[in-house]
């Protein structure tokens, strides 16, 4: 079971670089680069993504590892990942959040 949670929260990361760093599609129903808080953050919401794949999938690997640094890391991407989601808010990032908060409560869980 462990190498499937990791393998998620990996594939969560990829995601990210999956949605933000290609060139913006003119049909997309949204625009990835968009903020409706702060207009155009395209530059920043790639940093944003390049940064959550990053620490999401050192938490993954460390969760497939059971290294003892899994937890913070993981809910440290997690929380990277929200926040990209909501800068860049629109209602398709429901889902992502709510990806986001499960790998947060339930590595929070694993803590306790």
């Amino acid at each position: 079971m462990r190498w499937i949670a990791g393998l998620f929260v990996i594939a969560h990361g990829l995601v990210h670089l999956a949605i933000w760093l290609p060139t913006p599609d003119e049909k997309a129903p949204f625009d990835v680069g968009h903020s409706p808080f702060a207009g155009d953050v395209r530059r920043p919401a790639s940093v944003l993504a390049m940064a959550a794949a990053v620490i999401l999938g050192l938490g993954g690997l460390g969760l497939i590892g059971d290294a003892f640094w899994w937890i913070p890391v993981t809910v440290a991407g997690a929380l990277v990942s929200a926040g990209l989601l909501i800068l860049t808010f629109n209602r398709w990032w429901l889902i992502g959040l709510g990806i986001n908060a499960a790998i947060i409560v339930l590595s929070l869980q694993q803590a306790g």
